[in-house]
Order: structure tokens, then sequence, then C-alpha cells
């Protein structure tokens, strides 16, 4: 029975070393071991190597990156494009709507960072030699080699799979006087095999207090042709506007049904509506093909009471930089069918 015990305790005993062993060993790793084993794990240095441009899709959304570390979104289903954002080395351009602006603040810092990470197709290799290890952490049912840096103003934290060392986990922090608290979290969905590389399937966004999107990763290209000026234009492709006292003319960008409803998404801006001249509740004719549809045109959404069946407005995109036509009746189903990407589309003053 002494003997028996003596067995038991010696095995436990060694479990617990062992364990020990291995979490010394965990913790103790170098910044270079770890990223080391992150780069093996997507694929290892040749394969990688290998690749000099890539891509994917999210919904309408194109991401392209470089591995020499330049970044393209754009926006839109061909042959309409109607964004862009260019990340450079040291500036962030976004063409929307033919409305150019730079980005800034955290914005432009998790760009950034972010490009760094889609460069070196969701490996640390870009970021090895400004890196700090802050030891073993854990969420969730498993530890996590947590990894920081900092971008601009934000601190940036990295968490790896302690058995793959496949990154799990993006957290960006920061704080200012104006926005108060800034804190994204970045989770990576199961990893997937493309040309002997392995890069996530998918990324949950969520910011603190909000209940955050997903977002897949489809449509992976390695190494598609692209045009030699391809990472340095902004150039979007919305059709043409022209503006009049009491007029607008332009093209339909996209459209769909719904719930009784159909949608139609402009080229025009605000500008185009302050030279055109239209203010809140005018009453407009809408114009496509040979059909006229009396609208009218709101500065800002409506509240819920002013809409229902049989309502016809153009308001604000308040997701973009253009606006919307709603139509909500059934009978518009059938005019779905008669519109194709940048349609000509006129709006006039009644």
């Amino acid at each position: 029975m002494a003997k028996r015990r003596l067995r038991v305790l010696f095995a436990g005993l060694v479990v617990f070393l062992g364990s020990f062993l291995l979490l010394y060993a965990q913790a103790n790793l170098s910044v270079k071991d770890i990223v080391e084993k992150n780069i093996q794990a997507a694929g290892g240095p040749e394969a990688l190597s290998e690749v000099k441009n890539y891509s994917f899709k999210h919904g309408l959304r194109t991401y392209y990156m470089t591995t020499s570390g330049l970044m393209k979104l754009t926006d839109g289903k061909e042959p309409v494009i109607t964004e862009v954002i260019l990340v450079e080395e040291d500036k962030i351009k976004r063409n929307c709507f033919n409305k150019i602006t730079e980005l800034a603040g955290f914005v432009k810092s998790t760009y950034q960072c972010l490009t760094k990470l889609r460069c070196g197709l969701f490996t640390l290799i870009n970021f090895k030699d400004q890196l700090e290890f802050k030891g073993l952490k854990s969420f969730g049912p498993k530890k996590h080699y947590m990894l920081t840096t900092d971008i601009g103003k934000l601190k940036v934290e990295f968490y790896l799979d302690s058995d793959e060392f496949t990154l799990r986990r993006l957290v960006f922090k920061g704080f200012d006087q104006s926005r108060g608290k800034y804190e994204v979290n970045h989770d990576f969905g199961p990893y997937q095999e493309i040309n002997g590389i392995k890069i996530p399937s998918s990324w949950f966004s969520s910011r603190v207090g909000t209940r955050g999107s997903n977002y897949g990763i489809s449509d992976v290209k390695i190494n598609p042709p692209l045009a030699k000026d391809f990472f340095s234009s902004i150039e979007v492709n919305i059709g043409e506007v022209k503006i009049a006292e009491g007029t607008l003319s332009g093209n339909i960008i996209e459209s769909s049904f719904r719930r009784n409803m159909l949608q139609i998404s402009t080229n025009w801006t605000d500008e185009c509506i302050k030279g055109a001249g239209f203010k809140s509740e005018d009453k407009l004719i809408l114009q496509i093909g040979d059909k006229e549809i009396e609208i009218d045109f709101y500065e800002s959404f409506p509240p819920r009471e002013a809409i229902g069946p049989g309502s016809k407005f153009m308001v604000p995109n308040r997701r973009s930089e253009n606006y919307i036509i709603y139509l909500i009746s059934p009978e518009y189903k059938q005019l779905l069918e008669e519109i194709v990407p940048l349609l000509p589309i006129r709006v006039k003053i009644k």
C-alpha cells in the first residue's frame, strides 16, 4: 500500500514538474523565438517569400496588399467603385465619391497597424524589431503570448495561441481629451490554408460598448496581376454628375428591393445638393428612363412616423458620402428589373 502511494506521489510529481518546466519554457521565450514560430505557423519564411502581393474580399470591399508594405481598399461592385483608401508609409488617403481626404489620429494609426499585419500575411514579421513580450495571458480556456508595441498614440496588443503560435487577438487602446477612451478588439477566426500559407478565415471587430461585426475573408488571390500604378491611384468610378439650379443629373450606383421598398443609391453628394439649391422638404420629380415619380427631399433622415407605405423620399446615406432614394411600395419591384449600374438618373424641383 505504501509503495502504491509512493508511485502515485511520484507520478504526480513528474506531471507537476513537466507542467512547471513547460510553463517556464513558454514564459521565457524571446520575442525573436515567438515571431519565428509565428512565421513558421503561417507556412514558413520560404512560402511567405513567394508572395509579392495578394487580395481578399469581404462583401463589396476588396483588400489589396503588397509584402513591401502598401495596402489599398476598394469599395463597390464592378464596374462601380465608390471609395478607395490607400495606405502609404506616412499618410493615408481616402477618396469617397471624388471627395479626397487624409485620415488622421487613432484611425490613421489603426490603418497603419493593420497594413503592417496584413502585408505580413497576418504574422508579426513586420513588427519584430519593435515588440515587447509581456508574458503568458489567459482569455477563454487557453493561454496566449502577449506582445505589445506603440503606433502613433495607440498601444497595440497582440495575443498568440501558445500552442499554435497563430495570432488570435489584436487590441488597440488609446485615449484623448476629445474622444475619451478608445479600445477596439479584433478576434481572428479559424485559419485557412491558401497555396501553403495560413491566414484567418474571418475576424470579429468590436469596440467597447458596441455589439461588433464579423468580417469574413473570401476569394483570396495570391500574386494577382495588377496595373503598375495600382498602388498609387485613388480614382473611383461613380459616373458623372451635372449640376444646375433646381436640377441634378447623375447615375445610379446600386439598387435593391426588400420589405416592399426599392432603395436606389445615387452618385450625388452634399456639394451636388447645395449646387442644385435643394432645401429640406422640397418636392422633387425623379426621372428614371421614361418614368417620373414625385419624391420628398430631406436634409436628414425623417422621423419614423413620417415613413410608411407609399413614402417616397431622398436622404443622405448614413454610412457614406452620397444620397439614397427610398420608394416604399410593392409596385416598384418591377422597376428594379430595369435598373443597371450607372443607369442615368435625374431629379428636378417640382
